[in-house]
């Protein structure tokens, strides 16, 4: 899908393509031409009248971007990305900015927020686009990442609910949403890292298309990005911790577990060397002459000496403290 704003000192209006292409390379006025899911040869044969490089071409229609920003004199390519949380990952969508003096060109697969928000509020601000392209360059920046913001609330509800979770329960369903986290987490920083970097050079270069006095604007939404990627280093040190804490709980309880069964086993070894001993019919005293001391059965004497075992190695146990 192709669609193209117009917007002069009279206001802003929807155009054709090929209008939109004449407006971008004559003037007057600013044009906005937005592509969704549009191949190579689409972008291609719209943007002709423009003279962009054709490696801008082919690295605006191609996924999966690195996000940066290519200077040629009269343009700029910018590439950056949107994110949402969808489920129990975040799901970005590179964005693709060619910014010229007149012209502002944007590539993306699928709807994407911060557009169309540019679409809802050029018509009723003209002066986003007639006062440049690099303004409303500026304007979906700051929408973009303004969307990050919730996605770090949502972390930080997720952290504070682990938190609660890692301490009452041992089950593998909660290391299952901390490693979820965690990888959820890296590609986001993955990819803030960069962007940081990206928005940090608007700000400092002498790029011909963003005038000077957009540069503090574009300062604002650095700052907010640095945040954000302040935010995701605390987040993942503190699920770091979690899951460290995790497993040192598991451990834990794994441990008393087998330290019960082990104060079970030592409490029944010396009963098996008992019975073992007179085996599983106990003949008259004259065969084992202790067990007539007790002027009882033979039986009760084995019982006698059973009982007076396990009391004994139960007493050696909670003397040495270790049940």
């Amino acid at each position: 899908m192709i669609r193209c704003l117009a917007a002069d000192e009279r206001g802003a209006r929807e155009v054709a393509a090929a209008e939109a292409a004449s407006i971008a390379a004559a003037g007057p006025g600013a044009v906005w031409i937005d592509f969704e899911d549009e191949p190579e040869d689409s972008v291609r044969g719209t943007l002709a009248p423009l003279g962009i490089h054709a490696l801008v071409l082919q690295a605006v229609v191609a996924r999966s971007k690195r996000p940066k920003v290519d200077d040629y004199g009269a343009y700029l390519h910018v590439v950056v990305h949107s994110a949402r949380w969808d489920g129990e990952r975040p799901y970005l969508r590179d964005v693709d900015m060619v910014v010229g003096a007149r012209f502002l060109v944007t590539h993306h697969h699928g709807r994407t927020r911060s557009i169309d928000a540019g679409r809802e509020v050029v018509p009723r601000r003209p002066e986003l686009l007639a006062g440049g392209p690099a303004r409303l360059m500026h304007f979906l920046l700051d929408v973009l990442v303004d969307h990050w913001m919730p996605i770090m609330d949502r972390i930080a509800k997720e952290v504070d609910a682990l938190q609660e979770s890692v301490l009452g329960s041992t089950d593998s369903a909660v290391h299952t949403r901390i490693v979820h986290l965690k990888r959820g987490m890296a590609a986001l920083r993955r990819i803030v890292g960069p962007q940081r970097d990206t928005v940090l050079a608007l700000t400092r270069d002498e790029f011909r298309p963003v005038p000077a006095e957009m540069r503090p604007y574009l300062r604002d939404v650095y700052d907010r990005l640095a945040r954000v990627g302040d935010l995701l280093d605390s987040f993942r040190d503190e699920t770091a911790a979690l899951l460290d804490l995790h497993v040192s709980i598991v451990s834990n309880r794994l441990n008393e577990v087998i330290k019960r069964l082990t104060v079970v086993a030592t409490v029944g070894l010396p009963l098996t060397l008992v019975t073992s001993y007179y085996g599983m019919n106990v003949g008259r005293p004259p065969m084992f002459p202790e067990l007539g001391w007790l002027g009882g059965h033979p039986l009760l004497a084995v019982w006698i000496v059973l009982l007076a075992t396990a009391g004994l190695t139960w007493w050696v146990l909670k003397r040495k403290h270790w049940m």
